[in-house]
């Protein structure tokens, strides 16, 4: 349906493949009580920080409600291209069920304008809820309906029609999801796939669901995104790991969130994880996007003799 535009963009100085199999889906600490503002702020340092360590991507997600700050990910993706050279930016996801599809490839034509070939355009077939669902029931789509509107603006993006112009750059495609509907749409259109254990923790079905991904489009890219929150103060991070509504994978220091990467690495045959950090305080945050890069990064090396794998 698809096809045929999912191939890594190229990387001509070899450090996208160098970088450890590590990305960023940025949260924004959502539970907290800062402003709007100021959590905005902390992700575009979040951003900048994930580049000079090299993390591979940031992706941001799109929530609606009251103190949240990614209502729109193409226009954060946007922002955050204009500001980095080499890290690839992009959502997880733009909500398909409740968002027009051409008006989210025209958001995402412009995001194209800042980032180049370092665009991640991520889908999902997620929902909202609270005040944002009674107020958008009017645009909610059902399952047939959303799958519907994907294609609408992948078609759109690639391209064009009479009133919108196409992504006049490459870019990856991907689907989100935590089960196999999502895993096959995946595979049919050819798109990545990443698998959210944040939603879905049981291991074995997300290596049975990439298993399956892989055996409908084997040259797709595969991730795994977790949810951890590094502190080296047990309480603090047993706290900040109290999400509604999100599964931890792990709550520790740093070392033991990179052990846990590593084992999902290995458990799950993902490509890349992906991590949420969900640290409240944002120092705290960008010390444990630091210290969690710092011990992949150490232990790969010494895997390889040295070498990056």
């Amino acid at each position: 349906m698809f096809g045929g535009r999912t191939a890594v963009s190229a990387d001509p100085t070899g450090w996208w493949a160098a970088a450890p199999p590590l990305g960023v889906l940025e949260y924004l600490d959502l539970d907290d009580d800062r402003p709007v503002r100021l959590k905005r702020r902390a992700a575009f340092a979040s951003t900048l920080l994930a580049e000079d360590l090299g993390y591979r991507r940031l992706w941001i997600p799109e929530h609606h409600g009251t103190g949240v700050p990614s209502t729109n990910p193409a226009l954060l993706a946007a922002v955050l291209a204009s500001h980095t050279t080499r890290i690839r930016v992009g959502t997880a996801v733009n909500l398909a069920r409740v968002r027009d599809p051409h008006l989210v490839a025209e958001d995402l034509v412009t995001a194209g304008s800042f980032a180049g070939d370092r665009l991640d355009v991520g889908f999902g077939r997620g929902d909202v809820s609270g005040p944002a669902a009674i107020a958008l029931a009017g645009q909610r789509k059902d399952d047939a309906a959303t799958e519907a509107a994907i294609g609408t603006a992948v078609a759109a993006l690639r391209g064009g029609c009479d009133w919108i112009d196409p992504l006049e750059v490459p870019c990856q495609m991907w689907m989100h999801g935590a089960g196999t509907r999502s895993a096959e749409l995946a595979a049919r259109w050819e798109f990545h796939y990443c698998h959210a254990m944040f939603f879905n923790p049981d291991l074995d079905a997300c290596a049975g669901t990439l298993a399956r991904y892989r055996a409908g489009f084997p040259g797709g890219r595969t991730a795994v995104a977790v949810a951890v929150v590094a502190n080296d103060d047990a309480r603090t991070a047993r706290t900040d790991g109290l999400r509604a509504g999100i599964s931890v994978g792990c709550a520790g220091t740093a070392r033991q969130c990179a052990a846990t990467i590593e084992a999902l690495l290995d458990g799950s045959g993902a490509d890349e994880v992906v991590l949420t950090e969900l640290s409240r305080d944002a120092g705290d945050h960008h010390r444990a996007l630091r210290d969690i890069h710092a011990h992949v990064a150490g232990a790969r090396r010494s895997a390889c003799g040295g070498g990056p794998r």
